[in-house]
């Protein structure tokens, strides 16, 4: 009976999100508005490639993903010099994060490095798969402290594994991903921020995983977590982790 109360709350715990699966692609070399990693970046009038305030090297461009729900495009470049983990006592700069509302092929400008970069991801074209997720354990008291509570009553010993079986009976994505949305998956345990402007609670929006087609690996086969102001949506904070 307690199974079935399990699995009737975590259906209302369940959130959308996009998976992106990568398939090295030449085509991918050339600018878009289309999600994609490596070759070079959607950029529109007046932009210029970022260097790290650090380093004083050039980024380098990682991924872009197209939000269509919110008609826009999230460009990601990193420091692969200074490797920042997001940390209070971090320097600004050392990765960014550009969103162009409304992307369009009339809006693209080509930028371009003033020289070569050996860590440049390879160029990936990129498939999405709406998939459905849940909370990993870490995070779970933060969302329904209820559910963490049963699992713990139908087994003591291992709540974890009782939540991890429940999530599977699901049918959810229960893995490590590049993801748009739902919730994060954490490496090392749960992230929060508060927005730098209005201090309030800072949202997960997306996570990049380390990508084999890519050669991206985040240290130690790590991910990249983003969280962004629900008020003031240009801002981010990044979180690094990694086994």
């Amino acid at each position: 009976m307690s199974k079935d109360k399990l699995d009737s709350l975590l259906k209302s715990l369940v959130r959308k999100a996009l998976k992106l699966e990568l398939k090295a692609d030449k085509s991918a070399l050339a600018p878009s508005c289309e999600s994609k990693f490596g070759g070079l970046p959607y950029a529109e009038s007046g932009d210029h490639w970022p260097s790290c305030r650090t380093c004083k090297k050039e980024l380098t461009f990682i991924n872009q993903i197209l939000d269509e729900e919110e008609q826009q495009l999230f460009v990601f470049y990193y420091c692969n010099e200074c490797f920042p983990w997001g940390l209070d006592d971090e320097e600004k700069g050392q990765w960014v994060v550009k969103l162009y509302k409304q992307p369009s092929s009339k809006k693209l400008t080509d930028i371009k490095r003033s020289s070569e970069d050996e860590f440049a991801p390879v160029p990936c074209s990129v498939e999405t798969t709406s998939v459905e997720v849940l909370p990993d354990w870490e995070s779970l008291d933060s969302v329904s402290e209820e559910v963490s509570d049963l699992c713990c009553k139908v087994n003591d010993d291992s709540p974890w594994e009782e939540y991890e079986d429940a999530v599977e009976r699901t049918g959810c994505l229960d893995d490590y991903a590049t993801l748009l949305g739902g919730y994060p998956r954490f490496v090392q345990g749960e992230a929060e921020f508060v927005c730098p402007k209005c201090s309030a609670e800072m949202v997960f929006y997306a996570q990049v995983d380390s990508e084999d087609e890519a050669n991206i690996m985040w240290g130690d086969v790590g991910l990249v977590y983003f969280f962004r102001c629900p008020e003031h949506k240009d801002e981010f904070q990044l979180e690094l982790q990694c086994h």
